[in-house]
């Protein structure tokens, strides 16, 4: 026999109250409070998706929020960049923002980001640069610099010097890069050290007349043999200054020319397909600095 279970129900109705009296199976009781369960449950599904769903929602919130603090830090920083470049450019108005755009646009085809085209726009206009040449330059600069895995500023430092030691044209840029990329690829360095070492040897070599055809050779011969570009770089200044400047052993060497031009030969001929010398013609004056140096 089912066993009956019994509530005693009060409650208001109108202002009045009413008493009644519920009877339930103990089957009855259990399938009600299954239903009740089950729907507790669903309704506990649902807010947890729904938490679940505003989780979400904040994260993606939250995402964009960085993003759009992070795209706001970068236009600030090539926004004060820009301002550093125009205490050297000296700008304003419209031609600031011509400028600002043709720096903007390079950023659109050259992978650098334009914070650092704007710190190289500073250099370029700081080393001189005529003002026609500052965005070609610095897009040439900034190819090499990609190119040659060094700085920005190390490369529009480098070339222009070059340029100002040799008195070459400002749009020589390309061709200056083009043959310290290839000495760093025929020597045992890198376009950042050479971008380093080139500078405190160039005035000297030029006021000599080694030109950079043969300079360059000299780089690509003598590191790795001499020692790292540094150090070339120092062997090379000491000579440099040696000759423009001659002691009594320098007098010696030069008045020794004839018997060095004899080696010279000799050591060109066991290396005639050397890359660098083919390359730039550059054997002869190539082949002195090693004398030099060595002294043969």
């Amino acid at each position: 026999m089912a066993k009956d279970i019994k509530f005693n129900l009060k409650f208001d109705s109108n202002g009045q109250t009413v008493m009644g009296e519920l009877t339930l199976t103990a089957k009855q009781l259990a399938n009600a409070v299954g239903i009740v369960k089950k729907r507790a449950e669903s309704s506990s599904d649902s807010l947890f998706s729904l938490i679940n769903a505003m989780s979400s929602v904040g994260f993606v919130a939250q995402n964009a929020v960085y993003g759009l603090e992070g795209m706001s830090s970068g236009f600030r920083g090539f926004d004060q960049a820009m301002r550093a470049a125009n205490t050297m450019a000296g700008k304003s108005g419209k031609d600031f923002e011509a400028l600002k755009g043709s720096v903007d646009s390079l950023s659109r085809s050259i992978p650098l980001a334009r914070t650092e085209l704007a710190e190289g726009l500073y250099q370029v206009v700081s080393n001189g640069v005529p003002e026609d040449n500052w965005v070609s330059f610095l897009e040439q600069s900034a190819k090499a610099s990609v190119g040659g895995i060094a700085e920005l500023g190390q490369v529009v430092n480098v070339t222009s010097t070059l340029i100002k030691n040799y008195g070459l044209e400002w749009d020589a840029a390309a061709v200056i890069q083009d043959k310290i990329q290839m000495t760093a690829k025929n020597g045992v360095t890198s376009f950042s050290q050479l971008a380093q070492a080139l500078p405190k040897v160039a005035a000297n070599a030029n006021t000599l007349g080694v030109s950079i055809d043969e300079l360059m050779a000299a780089f690509a011969t003598l590191t790795g043999v001499s020692g790292n570009t540094a150090e070339v770089s120092t062997q090379l200044a000491a000579i440099f200054t040696a000759l423009i400047m001659p002691s009594s052993e320098a007098s010696q060497l030069a008045a020794e020319m004839g018997s060095i031009t004899s080696n010279m030969w000799c050591l060109y001929r066991m290396h005639p397909k050397s890359s660098v010398f083919n390359f730039w013609g550059a054997a002869h004056t190539g082949l002195i600095l090693i004398c030099l140096f060595f002294r043969i």
